[in-house]
């Protein structure tokens, strides 16, 4: 078990369905979650909230990547064992900022909340995690970008791409936006209008403008 630096989680990783990743998972893995936890915590607050006191990852050989539901992280062994030295703990810090997101609270609290889009649910983890944990290995930036062949950029393409697109609205607009929709999409209270409430352009307004800066970047590159 490991614990956040302030106390104030515990996290269990489960290896018994991959022995060979033991110490992986208590050497790398653990120290990093532990690390960020309260990091990640501090950066998606929102009032009254309190973050998990706990979460557990079981890691056995599954399909796909990893999955969060509520506070419990499934991960599959058989592709971190050919990512750890590349994707493996990114991959389970971005589970983590799921654990901490809780944003199925809003509707087991009020049938009646919003559902929040799929792509913005999927891209501030990825937006922390490429940009904040590991904006060294370009995985999310122009330079990645420049090597998709027949890229076509859309602000909710989900993932990396809609990552891409936060930085760029967290640098020229508002520093606080994550911030901002982390809070609204907790409560079940996300709605469009709110992108234009905090930086004066719709969501489809900025996404026009960051397409245009990305694809003007892209043929820099290539030029």
């Amino acid at each position: 078990m490991a614990h956040s630096p302030d106390g104030k989680c515990d996290i269990t990783i489960d290896t018994s369905g991959a022995p060979n990743l033991s110490d992986w998972a208590e050497n790398k893995l653990a120290p990093v979650l532990a690390e960020w936890y309260p990091k990640i915590a501090a950066m998606l607050p929102s009032e009254g909230y309190m973050p998990p006191e706990k979460f557990s990852i079981a890691i056995r050989p599954g399909r796909g990547v990893a999955a969060t539901g509520g506070t419990r992280v499934t991960a599959n062994s058989t592709w971190l064992e050919g990512e750890l030295n590349d994707q493996a703990i990114g991959s389970l810090l971005h589970e983590e900022v799921h654990v901490i997101q809780q944003y199925g609270r809003a509707r087991r609290t009020n049938p009646d909340a919003m559902r929040n889009p799929g792509w913005l649910v999927e891209g501030i983890p990825e937006y922390i995690r490429w940009f904040l944990y590991e904006p060294q290995s370009h995985g999310a930036d122009i330079v990645w970008m420049r090597h998709r062949k027949n890229f076509t950029p859309s602000y909710d393409g989900s993932y990396r791409i809609t990552a891409n697109f936060l930085d760029w609205v967290v640098g020229k607009y508002d520093k606080d936006i994550v911030r901002e929709l982390n809070a609204a999409m907790r409560e079940g209270k996300y709605m469009d209008e709110l992108w234009k409430q905090r930086t004066g352009k719709s969501v489809e307004e900025l996404g026009d403008e960051w397409k245009a800066s990305v694809l003007k970047q892209i043929a820099e590159g290539q030029s």
